[in-house]
């Protein structure tokens, strides 16, 4: 269900909406006489069915709205860690642009290696859940050079540990970056959506209404934004798939300002 991810936003939301709208319409129109017949339907069961109609919904709105909470605090986490991993990246360009040369230079140099590989492979993989493994090694490459340097005093001890402590928090918050690429609701929890969407939209076709326009129209209305909720969910369950993804534009900014979080270079 993936190739979702690869329409506009607005064509996945009217997808959404209409898979919701036109069975629901359909279903109604096909059935109602039906159903009217079958179950004896009338004013009287009004009442007994929006009772159960009410208890539904309550137990069915509360799934989904705790659903929707969990899929945006998802989406929010993995945009932090985006942002977590840029900061460590500026973090840690400014302490190696206090080494001297000839380390200095290959530690920039790696580090704006890495925003590029970041943002013009890596990103573009995570829009498809694909976890490249480049990285990996141009920060070993870097780490080769970082715990190569020999301080040759007080003061650059301290730069090297700052550094050091820079570069754990970066390869943690890549590690979660990384991490967050598969995240997405288990299966399980589709299931019980789309079941509850299903059933709940069949008990509207229980009330007793005068004319089908008017039950028409409730059922459909209410058929609409069960989609629109559900589409919410859709658009935010993979936080680096689809328009409404995570973007690069943290490390892009970083990228960008490099010449800013080198003292030698202004």
């Amino acid at each position: 269900m993936y190739w979702i991810y690869d329409e506009p936003t607005w064509v996945l939301g009217l997808v959404t909406t209409l898979t919701f709208l036109l069975p629901a319409v359909l279903g109604l129109m096909l059935g109602r006489k039906w159903i009217y017949r079958t179950f004896r339907l009338s004013d009287e069961t009004n009442e007994s069915v929006n009772g159960y109609f009410a208890g539904a919904g309550v137990l069915y709105g509360l799934l989904l709205g705790l659903v929707a909470v969990a899929t945006w605090q998802n989406y929010d986490s993995a945009n932090s860690t985006a942002s977590k991993e840029a900061s460590a990246i500026a973090a840690l360009y400014r302490d190696v642009s206090a080494f001297p040369e000839p380390e200095r230079g290959q530690l920039q140099n790696q580090l704006e290696q890495y925003l590029n590989y970041v943002i013009d492979v890596a990103w573009p993989a995570h829009r498809h859940g694909e976890v490249p493994r480049g990285g990996t090694l141009l920060l070993s490459r870097f780490q080769v050079v970082l715990t190569g340097f020999q301080p040759s005093n007080a003061n650059q001890q301290v730069i090297l540990a700052e550094a050091l402590t820079a570069f754990n928090k970066l390869v943690d918050a890549r590690r979660m970056r990384m991490d967050s690429v598969e995240t997405g609701l288990p299966g399980v929890f589709w299931v019980v959506i789309l079941a509850g969407a299903i059933l709940s939209i069949a008990l509207t076709y229980t009330f007793h209404l005068p004319t089908l326009r008017g039950h028409l129209m409730l059922s459909g209305i209410y058929s609409l934004f069960l989609g629109f909720m559900i589409f919410l969910v859709v658009a935010l369950d993979n936080p680096f798939r689809g328009e409404l993804s995570v973007t690069p534009e943290s490390y892009v900014h970083v990228l960008n300002g490099l010449a800013e979080l080198d003292p030698a270079r202004q």
